[in-house]
């Protein structure tokens, strides 16, 4: 039997991810932060061990910590890019998402009462344009943070056993 290559199983994962987070927001008709989103960073950290495990289980020599952080992280790179692409898209169809959060942003500045009603505007006018980029660099951001921190982990925990067998 082939084996898979850790880019093929990010493939995967990245895969159930955005099956989990489709089935949360058409099925459940979850909001976008949800208590929903937990599941999908579970799929996302058991698919970087299961990549890490089946490289400890296989014939292979040369397993060391650096070994086992590139197979992690080969695979956490692919489902960062994958939930990237996810995010950009999901956004683009759905605008009213940004415009809610916009909305709910100028109304806690008219509260505040000390912003004039044109710089709220104007702030209005700069979300919209910010928007796409930052949900997406903040996605990105978020998968490459936990995705490093589990593989470190992981590999750590994997080199320290394979030294004690």
């Amino acid at each position: 039997m082939k084996q898979t290559t850790p880019a093929q199983k990010g493939l995967l994962t990245g895969g159930l991810m955005i099956v989990a987070s489709l089935f949360s927001l058409y099925i459940l008709k979850n909001p976008v932060e949800s208590e929903f989103q937990f599941l999908v960073y579970c799929i996302f950290c058991f698919g970087i061990v299961w990549s890490m495990v089946s490289y400890f289980r296989s014939e292979n020599d040369k397993k060391n910590f650096g070994t086992y952080f590139s197979i992690g992280f080969q695979t956490f790179v692919v489902v960062s890019l994958l939930m990237a692409v996810f995010a950009f898209i999901y956004f683009s169809l759905h605008p009213e998402f940004r415009d809610s959060k916009i909305a709910e942003n100028s109304k806690l500045l008219l509260q505040q009462g000390n912003h004039l009603p044109k710089e709220i505007e104007e702030n209005a006018v700069q979300l919209k344009k910010m928007f796409m980029p930052m949900m997406i660099s903040a996605a990105i951001f978020r998968y490459l943070i936990i995705g490093a921190l589990v593989t470190v982990i992981a590999a750590g925990f994997l080199s320290k056993k394979n030294n004690a067998s």
